[in-house]
């Protein structure tokens, strides 16, 4: 019983040590990270165009759509792929004035009126070897003239003022790539319990002070918001260059580092959010993808997040009810533990804008996220397919 206790003594200071180390270098990523805010003030110089994948998107593609058509000027564009929606989503596109993209020879834009171009093209099925969201914007960018291409997704919200305040940061930067984090849009238990807790441990596992600096070899990408300068995007083959990628974004940052360019990962809560999944089927399922590709189906990398997660973000709340029941060393040093684990849970809920009442169910969202980096572990070692919907 007595070496139960010293290993569970020693076992609580590793993670009470390992808990302030996390919490200090959060702190210190927090203090340094680049976050984007929305100026009237800011006026981009180059044209953009907005491009934006989109299959059975008909709850989405309107509210997405609205912020760029009230915003965008002329000569900038807006270019709806439509993979093969089997919904409402093209007659959507119609009713909000949107003309097709006819025939299969490339085409540049017109620009309508006093506003940008609007247009919308229907993808044939999705070749072997291609992912359908690479396939989808490799078309799309062929009937695009802007001086840079903003990639987003149907299930984005984006702040008036956005695109200008994005394009004046890339351009003041001088920028090839820049990649932003959303805010967090959540609904139902779930969803507000876990995504939070899953884009926080991305945030651990792939630091931004490591992603934008040149020499270092972390690499990410956010495609919910890819704005990319064209020749940059010509000159590393775009999504015709990372076909068959399942996470595209970080394919086209690793080519991006690797070519010398410059991109850069930075905090847009205020640009935009996004509610990524809408069940916890979905969340399930699409982290499960994300860490599964994140860590190139590797997995040892991927284990040791599980060990990660588990070791410093369960255990302590299994040791916790196993001694609760009398007052010991090891249940004092419970108490520091725990009071970091809470505080950090919700500054990371606070920062992706997330509810923070539900960083109290952290435990909870921990040892979810345990299972699911489990399950993308199972098909790392079965080296199971994954398909893009």
């Amino acid at each position: 019983m007595e070496i139960l206790s010293i290993m569970t003594l020693c076992l609580l200071l590793f993670i009470l040590a390992g808990w302030i180390y996390r919490s200090g270098r959060s702190l210190s990523e927090l203090k340094n990270a680049p976050t984007l805010k929305v100026s009237g003030a800011v006026s981009k110089r180059g044209r953009v165009s907005v491009l934006i994948p989109a299959k059975n998107e008909a709850m989405n593609i309107a509210d997405c759509l609205a912020p760029f058509l009230a915003q965008l000027r002329n000569g900038d564009e807006v270019i709806v792929i439509n993979n093969s929606s089997t919904d409402r989503t093209e007659a959507i596109l119609k009713e909000l004035g949107a003309c097709e993209i006819k025939g299969t020879q490339p085409s540049t834009s017109a620009t309508f009126g006093q506003g940008p171009s609007f247009r919308y093209l229907n993808t044939p099925p999705t070749p072997e070897g291609w992912t359908g969201k690479n396939y989808a914007l490799s078309l799309g960018v062929q009937h695009a003239a802007g001086d840079w291409f903003l990639f987003t997704d149907a299930d984005t919200r984006h702040e008036p003022g956005s695109v200008d305040a994005s394009i004046a940061f890339a351009e003041e930067n001088k920028l090839d790539l820049l990649t932003l984090l959303p805010r967090c849009l959540a609904r139902g238990f779930w969803e507000e319990t876990i995504q939070p807790c899953a884009m926080a441990y991305m945030g651990l596992w792939f630091p931004i002070r490591k992603i934008n600096d040149p020499k270092s070899k972390v690499y990410f990408g956010n495609g919910q918001y890819l704005l990319v300068r064209t020749g940059h995007y010509r000159l590393i083959e775009g999504h015709d260059g990372v076909k068959e990628a399942f996470l595209e974004d970080f394919a086209l940052m690793k080519k991006t580092k690797e070519s010398g360019a410059r991109g850069m990962c930075a905090f847009g809560m205020d640009i935009y959010g996004t509610r990524m999944y809408d069940s916890f089927d979905a969340v399930w399922r699409g982290w499960r993808r994300i860490y599964l590709h994140a860590f190139d189906q590797k997995p040892w990398p991927i284990l040791k997040c599980i060990l990660s997660v588990f070791i410093f973000s369960v255990l302590p709340f299994v040791i916790l009810l196993l001694i609760a029941n009398r007052i010991t060393l090891a249940l004092l040093l419970c108490i520091p533990i725990l009071v970091i684990i809470f505080a950090t849970a919700a500054t990371a809920y606070a920062i992706v804008r997330a509810r923070k009442r539900f960083s109290f169910f952290h435990p909870l969202a921990s040892l979810v996220f345990t299972f699911i980096l489990a399950d993308a572990f199972r098909m790392a070692v079965l080296k199971h397919p994954t398909h893009w919907r």
